[in-house]
């Protein structure tokens, strides 16, 4: 009988260790699966940053050169209205002299 208790109590011992190991196994488990979570959000939050940098980078380069464009095409005006005012020049003195003189 007291080899019957033995065996049963050793059974015990050996079942509680199985138990305890599967909870240790268990958070192990848990633990790695938060880690490769975490990781993979801090993978997910830097492409986004980088994707929002590249479309900022493409924005800025679109605007400088719509700027570009626009500068320039105030300076060809420019520039022709001068040249436009150095033709007409001879006469709008003409225009003035005769204005102030009648």
């Amino acid at each position: 009988m007291e080899e019957v208790i033995k065996n049963i109590i050793q059974i015990e011992d050996k079942a509680q260790k199985i138990i305890d190991d599967a909870i240790a196994n268990k958070k192990l488990k848990e633990a790695e699966h938060k880690e490769r979570v975490k990781s993979l959000e801090d993978t997910i939050i830097n492409d986004a940053k980088h994707k929002v940098e590249q479309i900022r980078e493409r924005e800025f380069l679109e605007i400088r050169e719509q700027e570009e464009a626009k500068v320039a095409k105030c300076q060809v005006r420019l520039e022709q209205m001068d040249i436009d005012a150095q033709k007409q020049m001879d006469s709008w003195v003409e225009e003035l002299v005769k204005r102030v003189l009648s």
